[in-house]
């Protein structure tokens, strides 16, 4: 047996340990990658939650002072009661 013989049968044997290893432990690895997607997943949706209702409720709390319209004859209360009541409705 020559030595390149030798060679090309030990990374054979070489190879062959490292994939009955790898195929012994794929289940516990895809298991474990699933559970890390889930977790990254389910932060990722508190947080958009989380945002989504801190920007509602500063929507709610704005207070619009003024009434901006150009008509001349119309008076900003009277636009400001027409918004009130269109909230309500």
């Amino acid at each position: 047996m020559t030595e390149n013989e030798f060679d090309v049968l030990w990374q054979r044997a070489e190879a062959e340990g490292y994939s009955h290893r790898l195929v012994a432990e794929y289940p516990a690895w895809k298991q474990k990658q699933r559970r890390t997607f889930s977790i990254v997943a389910a932060l990722l949706i508190v947080v958009a939650v989380s945002f989504t209702v801190f920007t509602m409720q500063q929507r709610q709390l704005r207070n619009y002072e003024k009434v901006y319209c150009n008509r001349v004859g119309t008076s900003d209360a009277q636009w400001a009661t027409l918004a009130a009541e269109m909230l309500t409705e």
